[in-house]
């Protein structure tokens, strides 16, 4: 079953409707042509929405490590530091 999404500001929804997993909140973003372009693309050919794949996107490079954090990780595991 699919998840009912809760559109708008997360102070403007009740206490106990607030789930960031569900939540979606409308911005305004700049993005060069050429990476709306390929977005387009691919979502035409996966049969989904463009902002649904930029949004996967912007939440994969969210939760990666950053580099202090990978390289912090790589000298405890090395024994530096």
């Amino acid at each position: 079953m699919a998840k009912k999404i809760k559109y708008g500001k997360k102070d403007l929804l009740g206490p106990n409707e607030f789930n960031p997993d569900i939540a979606k909140e409308r911005i305004t973003i700049w993005l060069d042509e050429r990476v709306l372009d390929q977005f387009r693309e691919r979502a035409k050919a996966e049969g989904s929405k463009y902002q649904a794949l930029i949004n996967q996107a912007l939440k994969e490079a969210a939760n990666k490590p950053s580099l202090t954090q990978r390289v912090e990780r790589l000298e405890k595991k090395v024994g530096v530091g």
